[in-house]
């Protein structure tokens, strides 16, 4: 056990570090070049597949089947991981113009610098495009495409707008962009396994969570409280920025304030562990103060780990129904994963027993937090990315 928990150790410090390395990498050279020698690299997918062996074994070896909850939740991240293999492996991502009153039944797909020619069981035709704008203003409210769907004798009517896709036999099509022309340029994917397992993970992981988070109710049931109070709160400000201030097409959707409220939220109460980490190393040092700051640091710890794990795949499945891809490895959310990483470590102090020396947890909580500056600033001021409007 002693040396799965090095190997995992070693394993999961250099994962955090080629994430990192990849999203430099993408503001160097570009995304198309980072996906292809970073992030679907054969090394890459098999440190996760080590991963994945090494989560087996040591839930095997530490008689996980007798906590369900946890079970579950390990479960679901391995579920997770085999979702986006199948996706890599399976799943298909490209791109279709329409031009008004041409019927299109091909989509081109970009590998690698190639560019391949796909055919589609059915045709669409554009009948018109147009772009909703903001009342008394300029600004774009949203981009709808009038369709006709033709499949064999049967003839529909779509309107793909943002956020509201076309599913047509394993087909998923998004509103992606326009030319002045008046043509429409929509995302295709296709991606009949991989999405199913992932989702089906996605949906394990929440149940899980929850779980855990009722286990270990008495311990913080103060602080989970008080602080989904402050994600209710955020909820509604959320939903009346959206109604009340014009936002970018993609935006308007139900997803955008529950994955924003969530995340900042998660990173309220790691600025939470920070601050009592600080008071902890600045103030007397005695054991028992020692040790009840720690059990106040950990009260926070698992809720905001939680919420960081719900906001993240919320985030995913949002960005599934926008743009037909659950996880493009941007940069906002590499550093989201890799901040998930780091915050989780602290939680499995029964297999890594340093974390259970409260002065060791409060410098690890304090130094912990450069990763969230990271992702919630560094990225948006030095990485880009989509993300970037954040």
């Amino acid at each position: 056990m002693k040396y799965l928990r090095h190997i995992t150790s070693v394993l999961v410090i250099i994962l955090i570090a080629v994430l990192a390395a990849g999203t430099i990498v993408e503001k160097l050279h570009g995304s198309e070049y980072a996906l292809a020698h970073v992030y679907s690299a054969w090394w890459f997918v098999g440190l996760w597949a080590v991963l994945a062996v090494l989560i087996i074994i040591m839930n095997v070896k530490c008689r996980m089947w007798k906590k369900l909850s946890v079970c579950a939740l390990h479960l679901s991240i391995l579920l997770i991981l085999l979702g986006a293999l199948l996706t890599m492996l399976t799943g298909q991502h490209g791109r279709m113009k329409l031009e008004p009153n041409r019927p299109n039944s091909h989509f081109f797909i970009e590998d690698k610098g190639e560019i391949t020619k796909e055919a589609l069981p059915f045709s669409l035709t554009l009948d018109r495009f147009e772009i909703v704008k903001y009342p008394d203003s300029e600004k774009p409210k949203d981009y709808v495409s009038y369709l006709q769907l033709t499949d064999g004798e049967t003839q529909e009517d779509i309107v793909i707008s943002m956020n509201n896709i076309l599913r047509h036999k394993h087909y998923r099509f998004y509103q992606s962009d326009y030319d002045e022309q008046g043509n429409s340029v929509l995302d295709v994917a296709r991606d009949p396994w991989g999405i199913a397992v992932t989702y089906a993970g996605y949906a394990i992981l929440f149940v899980a969570l929850a779980a855990i988070l009722v286990e270990q109710r008495k311990a913080f049931r103060a602080v989970t409280w008080s602080w989904l109070a402050v994600l209710v709160v955020l909820m509604v400000l959320l939903y009346v920025r959206m109604l009340t201030h014009p936002l970018l097409p993609v935006l308007r959707s139900p997803f955008f304030s529950l994955h924003i409220s969530t995340i900042v939220t998660a990173y309220a109460l790691l600025l939470g562990i920070l601050v009592v980490g600080v008071v902890a190393l600045v103030k007397p040092k005695d054991k028992a103060r020692m040790e009840r700051l720690k059990s106040l640091s950990t009260a926070m710890l698992y809720p905001a780990v939680a919420l960081l794990a719900i906001g993240i795949f919320i985030g995913a499945i949002w960005a599934n129904v926008s743009w037909g891809n659950y996880w493009s490895w941007d940069p906002k959310e590499v550093w989201a994963l890799i901040t998930l990483l780091i915050y989780a470590a602290p939680l499995h102090e029964k297999v890594w027993k340093t974390f259970q020396k409260p002065v060791f947890f409060h410098i690890y909580g304090i130094l912990a937090f450069l990763s969230v500056l990271i992702t919630y600033f560094g990225v948006n001021m030095l990485l880009g990315g989509v993300h970037a409007y954040n």
